[in-house]
């Protein structure tokens, strides 16, 4: 008789277990993540390039920080903003640093995602964005530029994210021919003492133009040195080398007619350029600009072209 109840106390036990794992793995199999899925965050450059490693030539680094705003249920009245910092891996995907992770939790889902690059790998917003005075020291060229990517993804999907410079480009290949030629001590400003350009702004996500922020303005005026880019192809004509070419960046803004823009120094040389109509440097836009010094105070703008971030016009110039 005991040997029976034992027998039916080890068959009980035994269903008991195989009942308690089957109702396991069930639960483990249908159960979602406590935190739901990850995001999946890539990040390109608009015209990008891989010639160099230098964030305002179009690639990364490797060492930039990124703010992501993630505003999760995107369009519904639960709509819930989180926003983190990220780094970025070889294979250009943005890393999880710190702050509010945002998950997918439903197939359904609708999220928009915006993220910021500041050159300096500010983690915060700042109040207003102010380009480099001297663009030829250092690192100070790539911490004048300012990227945005902004993307609606549904679904659980991989988000690439598609930055754009908010910033604007120029680019000045001087010529090695007249007073200059051959000398290695020719730099370029942009602006003048007498013709300062205008340094800072503070940016807007409201209603925006396309992929580019709406700029208001700041006070902060000055005249930016250049980077240097070494001998570079002429953009009128590539069979021939400049004798030394230089990059800003610039907030966006008009240069009013009959002032100095560009000025290239050789020793205690200055030659000036000034333009007979106004000039507009757009957000995201590259003019590139061929000069040649003729003689003493004399120069010309041979050559307007765009270059690598996007169309920026043709203007008709006088220079002195």
């Amino acid at each position: 008789m005991n040997r029976l109840s034992d027998l039916k106390r080890m068959i009980f036990l035994l269903l008991a277990g195989i009942l308690s794992a089957c109702s396991h793995d069930d639960l483990t199999e249908t159960r979602p993540a406590e935190n739901g899925e990850p995001l999946v965050l890539t990040a390109v450059m608009a015209d990008a390039t891989t010639d160099t490693r230098a964030t305002p030539d179009n690639s990364w680094e490797g060492t930039e920080r990124f703010i992501v705003e993630v505003m999760d249920n995107y369009g519904t009245d639960a709509a819930q903003i989180k926003t983190a910092v990220y780094s970025i891996d070889d294979s250009g995907k943005l890393v999880y640093e710190s702050g509010e992770q945002s998950s997918w939790l439903s197939d359904n889902e609708t999220k928009l995602v915006r993220a910021w690059h500041y050159g300096n790998n500010s983690e915060e917003h700042p109040d207003s964005w102010l380009v480099q005075r001297d663009q030829g020291t250092g690192d100070n060229y790539a911490k004048s530029d300012l990227l945005f990517a902004q993307e609606s993804v549904s679904g659980r999907k991989e988000i690439a994210l598609k930055f754009y410079h908010q910033v604007a480009k120029v680019v000045v290949h001087v010529r090695n021919v007249g007073p200059v030629y051959g000398s290695d001590g020719v730099s370029v400003t942009i602006g003048d003492l007498n013709y300062q350009v205008v340094m800072d702004g503070t940016v807007s996500t409201d209603d925006m133009d396309g992929n580019y922020f709406n700029w208001t303005q700041g006070s902060t005026m000055g005249t930016i040195t250049a980077y240097s880019l070494g001998p570079q192809p002429l953009a009128s004509d590539g069979n021939e080398t400049s004798l030394a070419s230089f990059a800003a960046l610039v907030i966006p803004q008009t240069v009013e007619s009959y002032n100095d823009y560009l000025v290239i120094k050789n020793g205690n040389a200055r030659y000036r350029c000034y333009s007979s109509t106004d000039i507009t440097w757009e957000a995201g836009n590259s003019y590139t600009y061929d000069v040649t010094v003729i003689g003493e105070n004399r120069v010309t703008v041979d050559n307007i072209t765009v270059s690598g971030w996007g169309n920026g016009g043709n203007h008709e110039l006088t220079t002195e």
